[in-house]
């Protein structure tokens, strides 16, 4: 009997602690199931210094605004986009070596200021390389043009595509119909060999002057004439100190959207392909909005300032070519090394393919 009392007793003690321990694990998966999940680590945030030489009131600082918004929505405001237009951060040239130091993210400048650090950049200085904006946007969206945008990287500088201002027309205190006019002129360009070599052809002196300094240059008639697309002659109010410009068409003006190389790499994915996306967009958008301008708004107003449009004809733009193709062509060839004539050559076997 006594045994028999003591097997129970020890069958109930087992019992009582297989329930305890039980009831203990159940208590803590359903605390496990019921716990807080751990907050998700907030986004690390990034800041881009966009800078240009653009005006306020320009269609060109109009894009960035956009740009701006769209990559800062994609982002969900983790990447701010700040914008310094006017050369609020310096010239064009100063520009780019900030970038190349990451003291300012990024700069929207034209290509010619990147020429001294890189020769190739101005292959699209070339003048009458592109026929035509439908050749030019082909070419440059395509796959040969990415390929000329990566070699900028030995710049240290990541180029994210190539936005515009358009294609240059000649102005002048003089009429310009043809090569001679410019003979003994002073000409204001960048500093650039190539382009220092097109004016030189035409039997002009080529004089660098930074982009801000123009209209008082033209002004004050240290130069008698400059080149640039009708967005910027309009946004500068070159009109206003001169009295001809030709509509020559002869080079086209892009504006190389340069990102320090290291930050960028720095870059969530998801990151690079907001701003990839954005900066496509707005280049397009950009585009349609540099024509319609050029057509509906800038020719009207040059010609109410009493400024005078002259269209040159195909024959008189071939008389151009032919005077200043192979100067340009050469002075660009000796500036380069192997890796440029490389990119030339593919460059302009694109345009002839896609001129066909």
């Amino acid at each position: 009997m006594m045994k028999t009392k003591k097997r129970l007793l020890l069958i109930v003690m087992i019992l009582v602690i297989s329930s305890s321990l039980l009831a203990t694990g159940c208590g803590n998966k359903e605390k496990s199931a019921n716990k807080e999940p751990d907050q998700a680590a907030p986004a690390q945030k990034y800041t881009m210094k966009l800078g240009t030489v653009e005006a306020v009131e320009s269609v060109k600082h109009q894009a960035c605004v956009m740009f701006k918004e769209k990559v800062e929505k994609a982002t969900n405001g983790n990447l701010t986009v700040e914008l310094y237009p006017a050369s609020q951060l310096g010239n064009a040239r100063a520009q780019v070596e900030a970038v190349q130091m990451n003291t300012q993210q990024a700069a929207l400048v034209p290509n010619s200021n990147y020429v001294s650090f890189f020769p190739p950049a101005s292959i699209t200085d070339m003048p009458y390389l592109f026929p035509s904006r439908e050749i030019t946007y082909k070419v440059m969206d395509g796959k040969v043009g990415e390929e000329y945008f990566k070699a900028y990287e030995s710049t240290g500088i990541h180029v994210l595509t190539m936005w515009e201002s358009g294609f240059k027309q000649l102005t002048g205190n003089f009429e310009i119909t043809k090569p001679e006019d410019f003979q003994g002129k002073k000409m204001r360009v960048m500093e650039n060999p190539v382009l220092i070599a097109q004016f030189k052809a035409l039997g002009a002196s080529a004089i660098p002057i930074n982009y801000s300094e123009t209209y008082n240059s033209l002004q004050q008639k240290v130069v008698d004439g400059q080149e640039n697309p009708m967005m910027s002659i309009y946004d500068m109010k070159f009109q206003e100190v001169q009295k001809c410009m030709a509509i020559s068409d002869h080079g086209w003006l892009p504006l190389v959207f340069g990102i320090n190389k290291d930050w960028w790499d720095d870059l969530p994915q998801e990151y690079q392909a907001a701003l990839k996306q954005s900066a496509d967009e707005c280049r397009d958008w950009l585009r349609q909005a540099i024509a319609k301008e050029e057509r509906e708004a800038i020719i009207p107003a040059f010609e109410k300032s009493g400024m005078k449009i002259i269209v040159l004809t195909q024959e008189q733009k071939d008389a151009f070519a032919a005077k200043i193709k192979e100067p340009t062509q050469n002075a660009l060839i000796g500036m380069m090394d192997d890796q440029g004539k490389v990119l030339l050559d593919k460059l302009t076997t694109e345009v002839e393919n896609a001129s066909r």
